[in-house]
């Protein structure tokens, strides 16, 4: 589809589209902002206009194009992607790419059927309407969330072959399979049915549950639509394509579990909650929900179950910076069930949720007081605690926080402070951020060179360029070779490198670096050639042969000499 991309590149100003994300600032023929995919106070987000790639110099290093944003600022797979921008665009998918069209288009349209279908049976079915009545769900809440019904069997699949939908296409959509007969049945039967959908706001999946009266069968009580093209089960949290703006605008989100507790927060008046339909919480989820909010607010029971799932779940989050608040919802089970008996209290509960490490201090200090008794159990505890708070991104609450459990512990800060630098950093396991840079800690150092050789070298063109161009035997291959072809797709990210390290650095401090850095350069590079010279030495030894080894010697000797001549300008 490179013709496809092209063609929207094109038409979209790659510049003119991020503004509607990020904050650009000029930074000589480029632009810079605040990196979207992790947390940093300067800009190390570079945006080239002229080649239409963007690249992250900071702890992500992400860069890509046009298309590779919003895949991931919009956590989209390409399909859907290459339809956003398609839109946006103006140009007509059916035209762009019509096999594309056929493959994704029609499942999107599918989907839009079947809620269409699930909805009307929906209003016939007076259980399923009185079930959500008894859980207080109101008619306004139903018919914005196009909650509907399932009756199952083969319903919905002659349904959507009446409305001239191929079998094969309802089958990859999801909504129907063979049986051991080798006949086609619904997939959803009995339920009722919760539309998934994308932050773009096209459905791309359901969620069915059984309702009251067929509590007792032996079917899960939850459903999902399996994953197809498009949905991927890891991207998708129910309700954020309502619920995003007013998480940006509060900058928190309220984090649930299933769809009714979702349901009944919004209805009580609480909009910036999010839940997880049927999966567990992924790091695509929390990179989505970090961008729009930097505190979290989770529900936990005050169990021991709930305890220790809330202190997993702080690893976790630290791993995004979320400040995480703690909903204490009292005698109620869970938001839905709060909600139903007083939405006032619920909305309370979320406006007073406490901070996590206040919630836990809380638990410890005072209900789990047996926890403090003696030297050696207040030594675990506070060292729990610690290793808690080490894990903490913010310099700033790990302060707070060290000094709140001074107080509560009656141990000095510093004794705290000592104890939190002699404990090693706790891993948040499948959801450890990957290490900053470009993922090889290993690289030699003629390498990191020739880099910061190149980006100064393309920062001043005319100046530079031609004399390193002079003494480009001694770079590495894979950097001569960008030198030696203008078209290397490298030189744009070396220019965008450039734009972000040099743009405020005046002449004489760039002229100045250049030079250490080739004289860096050069001994890297005769470094390697007296690793070169010891190998032939050792080779001429065990042949015998006086004249060669005494022509390497003087060879190896020029090469030392030199290196300790460069040493001496460093």
């Amino acid at each position: 589809m490179a013709k496809e991309v092209e063609l929207i590149k094109e038409k979209l100003e790659l510049a003119d589209f991020l503004r509607s994300y990020l904050t650009l600032l000029p930074a000589g023929r480029n632009f810079k902002a605040l990196c979207p995919f992790h947390q940093e106070k300067t800009p190390s987000f570079i945006v080239s206009p002229d080649r239409k790639i963007w690249h992250c110099f900071g702890a992500c290093g992400e860069g890509g194009d046009i298309l590779k944003f919003v895949m991931k600022y919009e956590n989209l797979e390409f399909p859907e992607a290459l339809r956003f921008l398609a839109e946006k665009a103006g140009i007509p998918m059916q035209a762009l790419n019509p096999r594309a069209e056929r493959e994704f288009g029609a499942l999107y349209e599918i989907h839009e059927v079947a809620k269409d279908f699930f909805k009307k049976e929906f209003l016939k079915n007076a259980s399923a309407r009185d079930y959500l009545k008894k859980r207080k769900l109101e008619d306004e809440t139903m018919e914005e969330f196009d909650i509907g019904f399932a009756p199952g069997g083969e319903t919905l699949t002659l349904h959507l072959l009446k409305s001239g939908y191929d079998i094969q296409d309802i089958a990859r959509a999801g909504l129907t399979h063979k049986n051991t007969r080798g006949l086609y049945r619904d997939r959803f039967e009995s339920r009722l049915i919760f539309p998934l959908m994308n932050h773009l706001g096209k459905i791309v999946a359901f969620t069915g549950r059984l309702i009251s009266s067929y509590d007792n069968d032996e079917r899960p009580k939850y459903l999902n639509s399996p994953e197809t093209p498009i949905f991927n089960k890891s991207k998708i949290l129910y309700g954020l394509n309502k619920s995003k703006n007013h998480i940006a605008e509060s900058r928190t989100v309220f984090l649930v579990e299933g769809q009714m507790d979702f349901l009944m927060s919004w209805q009580s008046g609480v909009k910036n909650a999010v839940a997880v339909s049927g999966t567990g919480l992924t790091p695509h989820h929390l990179e989505r929900l970090r961008r729009l909010a930097d505190s979290l607010v989770v529900s936990f029971d005050n169990d021991e179950a709930g305890v220790k799932a809330l202190e997993r779940s702080l690893d976790i989050f630290n791993n995004f910076d979320f400040h995480v608040k703690v909903v204490n919802l009292g005698k109620y089970k869970d938001p839905a069930e709060a909600s139903e008996d007083d939405p006032l209290y619920l909305r309370r509960a979320v406006e007073w949720a406490k901070p996590a490490f206040e919630h836990l201090f809380d638990l410890y200090f005072t209900v789990k007081s047996k926890e403090t008794r003696g030297i050696a159990a207040k030594k675990r505890l506070i060292r729990h605690f610690l290793s808690k708070i080490k894990n903490v991104k913010s310099a700033v609450e790990q302060d707070v926080w060290i000094k709140e459990l001074a107080r509560r512990s009656n141990v000095s800060e510093t004794a705290l402070f000592s104890e939190l630098a002699s404990l090693p950093a706790v891993s948040g396991g499948v959801f450890e951020e990957q290490a900053a840079g470009d993922g090889n800690p290993n690289r030699e150092r003629i390498d990191l060179v020739a880099e910061r050789l190149l980006s100064l070298a393309f920062a001043k063109r005319e100046k530079f360029l031609p004399l390193l161009t002079e003494k480009r035997g001694w770079l590495p291959s894979v950097y001569q070779s960008i030198i030696n072809n203008p078209a290397d797709d490298k030189i744009g990210i070396l220019e965008m490198r450039s734009s972000f390290e040099f743009m405020n650095a005046d002449e004489e401090s760039l002229g100045h670096e250049f030079s250490v850095l080739l004289n860096h350069l050069e001994m890297e590079f005769l470094k390697k050639e007296l690793d070169v010279f010891r190998q032939k030495i050792k080779l001429a030894e065990v042949g015998g042969d006086e004249n060669e080894l005494d022509e390497i010697m003087a060879k190896f000797n020029q090469v030392a000499q030199r290196i300790d001549a460069i040493k001496s300008l460093i």
